[in-house]
Order: structure tokens, then sequence, then C-alpha cells
């Protein structure tokens, strides 16, 4: 008997591709391993070592966790109004609460020095008379973090000021001042003897360490439309000598880093801020907006865009980027009482993977673990590690 054989049609072939691709792509979810319930929104990022992870609330309560149980290791109380993530360096964990800088013992949370500004609370009062402290506006949810440069901490302040604290003392080794003390949100970064920083005016400064002065400035923006408008909020971040960061601006200008000129500018066509921070990844930026409710791929070199993920939620943190993953959080910035969403995006090309809802915003920048945890916190005042499953 002779066995005919049967050729499959090679568009069926690629047809079966697709569906597998598409059910193996669909297929992965996001598995809540734990949660902490705190008593205050949460705003800052989480910062983790092998073991632990930290992280603070709006009511001042800061904290280690084991990453593996969700168990707390200690708790640090402080004058509240903890929002910025926080840095570790060596064995201390450094990080800001309403004005005072704070060194703790990661192992124990025992404090190892304080710094305090000494400078009154900033404040400001909303249209139902409501006075808010440790606030310039409504959505003023980012502060600055910390960076640590040859045993120096720099970091921005709400005096309008960059100052640089002795990591082992807490002594204050250096200060400079923005222009016309514009109040510093921004997140400095030093390379090459060079402090980077923003102010709230949407002023960009680099400044020479070693010969103590100013490069160059740069201003952002020419005009201010309204008055939310321009300050400069986010980490820096430097690739192949450029300058990424945002602000309440919907033009991304990106920098040359050695003398502030610009090097191309994306132009949301929303008008929607671009006010996530940078990440960078294998020579791809990558950046979320406010209203534009958009994770944005871009080619670093030309500001061309490679993918545009939209979605409902306003992006105000930072994207985890990993070979085959963007991950983020997203919230409403108008309504405290709407759900907050956890997104995983395929890296490639900014499809949606999986997503996790909360009951309130996420504009918490999450962080991945060695373990492949990720860990956010929301406006809820919940903290979580979930797990990507396939």
């Amino acid at each position: 008997m002779k066995i005919r054989k049967f050729k499959v049609p090679q568009n069926l072939i690629y047809l079966l591709f697709i569906i597998y691709s598409i059910h193996d792509f669909q297929a992965q979810t996001l598995d809540l391993k734990w949660k902490v319930e705190t008593s205050g929104k949460i705003l800052a990022g989480p910062v983790v070592n092998n073991q632990l992870a930290f992280v603070g609330n709006e009511t001042g309560t800061f904290m280690a966790i084991q990453i593996e149980s969700g168990k707390i290791e200690w708790k640090f109380d402080t004058r509240g109004n903890i929002q910025a993530t926080a840095l570790l360096y060596e064995e201390l964990v450094f990080f800001e609460s309403a004005n005072v800088f704070y060194a703790l013992e990661q192992k124990s949370g025992k404090e190892v020095w304080s710094y305090s500004l000494k400078f009154p609370a900033e404040k400001f009062t909303d249209a139902s008379g409501n006075e808010h402290l440790y606030k310039l506006d409504p959505f003023d949810d980012k502060r600055s973090s910390g960076f640590f440069h040859q045993g120096i901490i720099y970091v921005g302040c709400s005096n309008g000021k960059v100052i640089g604290l002795n990591s082992r003392t807490g002594n204050l080794e250096f200060s400079i001042a923005a222009k016309d003390n514009a109040p510093i949100r921004s997140s400095p970064m030093v390379a090459k003897d060079k402090l980077y920083f923003g102010d709230w005016n949407g002023i960009v400064y680099c400044y020479e360490l070693k010969e103590k002065k100013f490069v160059w400035t740069k201003n952002t923006y020419r005009e201010k439309p309204y008055a939310t408008f321009g300050g400069i909020a986010t980490e820096f971040r430097r690739h192949k000598g450029k300058l990424f960061f945002g602000a309440r601006n919907p033009a991304l200008n990106v920098l040359s880093l050695s003398d502030g000129q610009k090097e191309w500018t994306y132009n949301d066509p929303t008008g929607g801020w671009i006010i996530g921070d940078p990440a960078v990844f294998k020579d791809t930026l990558y950046m979320g907006g406010s209203d534009n409710f958009a994770m944005l791929a871009f080619n670093p070199e030309d500001g061309k865009v490679l993918w545009k993920t939209k979605r409902s939620k306003n992006i105000y943190g930072k994207a985890v980027v990993t070979k085959d993953f963007v991950i983020y959080g997203g919230g409403n910035s108008y309504d405290p009482k709407d759900t907050g969403e956890l997104v995983v995006l395929k890296r490639s090309n900014g499809e949606l993977v999986t997503h996790f809802e909360t009951s309130s915003s996420v504009f918490s920048s999450p962080v991945l673990t060695g373990s492949e945890l990720i860990i956010f916190g929301s406006n809820d005042g919940v903290i979580y590690a979930l797990e990507i499953q396939p």
C-alpha cells in the first residue's frame, strides 16, 4: 500500500504559529505572593538588597520588609511625608521625610544620623480651603532621592539647594543654590565629577565639583502657560553623551551632557507631561507620560518613537525594564477613589502582556528582586509583591 504524503499549506503553518504565539503570550499572569498594609499612601518606590525591601509612606513610617515572606523586619517613624525612593549605600539606608534626612542601619533600623534643613514647611491651600504641608501644589507627588558619590550623598531640597552630606556622619559637606532658590524635586546625578540636577522653574544645571563652578544652565521652556507647568521632578539618566529627565512639560527635551544644548525634542501631541523617570535598556529609552496615559519607547539617538502604548492611567514613576518586559505603575491624578494598576508590556513592541489592578493609584516605581518578585506600593497604603507566572 502506498502512503501518500500530506503537505501542510504554508499559510496554515503561519496561522498555527500565530495562534500558538498569541496563546503563549496571553497566558502570563501576575500572581500576588504577599501584601503589607500600612497607615498611609505610598508614593515612594521600594529599594531592595538581597533580603529586605525598604520603603516609606506619607504618614512617616519607613519600614524594612522581608522579601520572601512579606514580614515587617522593622519600622522607623518620622515626622511624615516620605515620597522619594530611598538610597542604599554600604550597610546604611538613606531617605528624606518632611525636610529631614535620615541614615539608618539596614539590618536594625537604628538611626545613625539625621540632618534637618530647619526650613519652614512648604504648603499650599486647595480650592476647598484645606492646607497641605510639604506640597507645592496638588500634583507635587515626587521628591528628590539621594545620589552617592565618593562618600558624599547629593540630594535636592525644598529650599532650592542641592546639598552633599557626609555618608558616615551626616555633616554638611556641600551646598549650591538654584536660581531664585527654586525648590528642587529632581534626583541629582553625578558623572565624571559633574553634578546634574533640575529645579521647579524648569532649569537644568551642570556643576563642576572639582572646579566648584557651574559649567552650563539650560531653561527647558520659554513661557509658563499655567501655574503647575514646567517643574523638573524626575531622576536624571545619561547615555552616550546625552542627558535624559522628565518634567511637567509636554516637550521631552534631551540635552547634551557637555554643553546643555538640545540634542532632540519630542513634543507630545496631547499636551500631557512627560513626567515619568527615564529608563535606558539596550540602547532604548523608556518613559511614561501623565495625561497622555502612555508608555513610550524611543531611539535615544534621535528621539524616534519606536512604540507607544496608551492605556487609561497617568504614569509618574520609573519602569522596570528586562530582556522581555517593561513593567510600570499607573493611576488617576484627579480622582483618589479610582483604581490603579501594575502593567507588564512586551519590551519588543509594547503589546500588553498582563496587568494587576489595585484599589487606588500606583505612582510608586516598582522594583524587581533577584527572586523575580515585583514589589511596589499604592495610594491605598498597601505594598504588593507579585510574581509573573507563565
